[in-house]
């Protein structure tokens, strides 16, 4: 009977307990400043919404585009871009104040929520104040203590953000209303905990601190004389100045930088651009639209227009960008935000001369930095590579780069040169041709820059040496091999491009070609992502990975040369490590030619390495502009690689292998240029001497 008594006595106490685990929702608002809210929440909410319409409105006045990803890739993409925000990570200060504001900001935002959804279910079922639907017991305990903590990490973030700001790093963006936003939130932040500090000492002064900065905030206030007789009005008061600030926000949210959130969760989860490809563009639309790139800001995807709205001005895509390091007048952010700001007003300047100028757009590598370190997926590369095409329909390209398209167009190649001199590089070697070997395995592809600069040709005809060492089955298409035209494509003269491809493809399609090996990263993305566009269907490595493979698998005997591994340090293609992500192949070839084994990793490698490489100055055509070495992209990369106290500079790239040995000449440096074919070559070499 006693245990029985103790028993009830317990729950009695427990059931007692977790009524006042609770809280009332309005509590010590009257009627009347209910329903004046009510209206005011009423018209933030118009205001945001006509702001979003307002948005979307501008977006659709671009062209349908691409279709967006599946559903699949943008559940996965929405779990670890927006909700774990993968992409904004490894950026130090950054990266710390996005993760503790964005995370606040949304735990307070399903926190609010909540409260409005207890507040509309009590209404519709007449409950009272004092007995909630759902917002009491464990539950209110566990909500209380999360709040808390999340709301320290949203102020945590705010001053983060004050500090970055005022330390004004030149590659953000920075306005006045910027700073309006930010010092909103914070103020918001804080008198959330004022408020409940307030509403501790008029409703719960006797329950344990569940707020734990609430309370803190209540003892202050205790401190200073407030009590539960005198503390209604200061809580009226600053509860109407903390609404009418978060209503503010909500209602302004479209109309400023804020709508990168809503835009760039869309972007994140609906983009279906990738690495190295680029949307072809058809003859037939041409003349039925009278379009050919982009002159006018409708000409972009709708998908491009949201883009604009996505980025924040965050500066990532800048510093990344080898161009704007070297001088050139090219900033990815500014030509985003320069578009951006015409889809806000309508006036008759054009895109081309009045908001981008033509030297912008040609300034850029397409080394795709910029998009692969933007933590929205903005793409500030088609937007330039798109206005290009528009640059090229108008015949605007001068000088050496518009020689080289008229040459790639009339000889099949950048030089110029005849196509039957185009398997003069393979001389004295008794190549293989499609036509002396036609039930080969293999097909390797050489490329313009192999079969015409007699540098490079050193490096095609290391290639082949291996392959034989190896007992490969390969052929080579000899004369019938043209240009892939990624140069040109990049340029911006898609027909030219198109043509060599068909070209190509026939060819390859009449000797049924299935797997292709190419040295150059170039050909290797074009054949790769390019050439499946116009039914180029086929296997194609790099033959960093081919070679690796060889050497693996036993096939390819070298000696390794241990003296040397520590003298070398190695230049990631962009095209081939950023776009590609072939990274460790080409490692693992030096590696295994110095030591013989492909651990521990001697290679001096330079501060940007990976898919975090620096771009040489040639990629996107730039390879046919004739600035002086000392003026080239590429300068810093190769200062980069000089510091590093290397003798030997390994590349997998011909155009990387000229633009790094035209920088070390300019620097008057004695350090060799090779490509790790040529290093593979020579540990070759040494095992038929033994």
């Amino acid at each position: 009977m006693v245990i029985d008594l103790l028993r009830t006595s317990g729950s009695l106490l427990v059931v007692e307990a977790n009524a006042k685990l609770t809280r009332e929702v309005f509590g010590n608002i009257p009627k009347s400043s209910k329903l004046l809210f009510y209206l005011f929440a009423a018209a933030a909410l118009v205001s945001f919404g006509y702001g979003v319409y307002r948005r979307i409105r501008r977006w659709r006045i671009g062209r349908a585009g691409e279709p967006k990803c599946g559903f699949r890739v943008g559940l996965k993409r929405f779990v670890q871009e927006v909700v774990l925000q993968r992409r904004v990570r490894g950026r130090g200060l950054a990266s710390l104040a996005h993760l503790l504001l964005f995370s606040g900001f949304v735990v307070l935002l399903i926190g609010t929520t909540l409260i409005a959804i207890e507040h509309i279910l009590s209404g519709m079922l007449g409950r009272e104040p004092a007995n909630p639907v759902f917002h009491h017991g464990i539950y209110y305990a566990i909500y209380e203590l999360v709040m808390d903590t999340f709301g320290v990490a949203f102020l945590i973030g705010c001053l983060l953000f004050v500090k970055r700001r005022l330390a004004r790093p030149p590659s953000v963006g920075h306005t006045a209303l910027d700073w309006g936003v930010l010092v909103s939130f914070f103020v918001i932040g804080v008198t959330g905990f004022l408020l409940e500090g307030l509403r501790i000492i008029r409703e719960q002064p006797d329950l344990p601190g569940f707020s734990f900065v609430g309370l803190a905030a209540a003892r202050v206030f205790e401190a200073f004389g407030t009590t539960p007789a005198n503390v209604s009005a200061v809580h009226l008061g600053l509860w109407w100045f903390h609404a009418i600030l978060a209503l503010g926000i909500v209602a302004a949210f479209p109309y400023t930088r804020l709508m990168h959130a809503l835009a760039g969760l869309l972007n994140l989860v609906t983009n279906s651009t990738q690495l190295g490809v680029m949307a072809p563009c058809s003859i037939e639309e041409v003349e039925q639209t009278g379009r050919f790139g982009v002159g006018q800001l409708a000409d972009f995807t709708r998908q491009q227009l949201l883009e604009l709205d996505a980025c924040v001005s965050c500066g990532r895509c800048e510093e990344a960008c080898p161009a704007f390091e070297a001088g050139k007048p090219l900033s990815p952010k500014a030509v985003v935000q320069d578009v951006w700001s015409q889809l806000n007003i309508i006036s008759g300047k054009t895109l081309h001369g009045d908001v981008i100028a033509a030297e912008t757009l040609w300034a850029c590598t397409t080394c795709a930095a910029c998009v692969d370190v933007c933590p929205l997926r903005v793409n500030p590369l088609t937007l330039i590579t798109d206005m290009r095409r528009h640059l090229i329909g108008e015949g605007e390209l001068r000088g050496a780069p518009a020689i080289s398209l008229q040459k790639t167009e009339r000889s099949g190649n950048p030089w110029g040169l005849p196509p039957d001199e185009r398997f003069a590089w393979a001389e004295g070697l008794d190549v293989p041709t499609v036509k002396t070997n036609p039930g080969f395995d293999v097909l390797y592809w050489i490329g313009c820059a192999a079969a015409y600069d007699r540098r490079i040709q050193k490096v095609a005809r290391s290639v082949v040496k291996l392959l034989k060492l190896a007992n490969v089955n390969f052929a080579v298409l000899g004369p019938e091999e043209r240009c892939t035209g990624e140069s040109a494509r990049r340029m911006g003269d898609e027909f030219v491009f198109q043509d060599l491809a068909r070209q190509n493809i026939e060819t390859l399609c009449r000797h049924q070609v299935k797997k292709i090996v190419t040295h150059c990263p170039h050909c290797f993305n074009s054949l790769k992502n390019d050439y499946p566009q116009f039914g180029g269907e086929y296997e194609v490595v790099h033959h960093s990975q081919f070679l690796a493979e060889l050497v693996n698998n036993g096939r390819l005997p070298i000696e390794p040369n241990a003296e040397s591994i520590k003298k070398t340090t190695y230049h990631d293609p962009c095209y081939l490590a950023r776009v590609n992500s072939v990274v460790e192949p080409p490692r693992q070839l030096i590696q295994l030619s110095m030591s013989g084994s492909v651990s521990p990793r001697d290679i001096i490698e330079m501060p940007r390495n990976g898919k975090q490489t620096a771009c040489c100055g040639a990629g996107g055509g730039r390879m046919w502009f004739d600035d002086a070495p000392a003026q080239r992209i590429g300068v810093s990369r190769v200062k980069e690689a000089l510091a590093t106290g290397a003798e030997t500079i390994a590349v997998s790239c011909p155009f990387c292998l000229i633009m790094m040995k035209d920088g070390v000449a300019a620097e008057d440096s004695d350090i060799q240029v090779r490509d790790i074919a040529e290093v593979l070559a020579d540990a070759a070499a040494r095992t038929e001497t033994h």
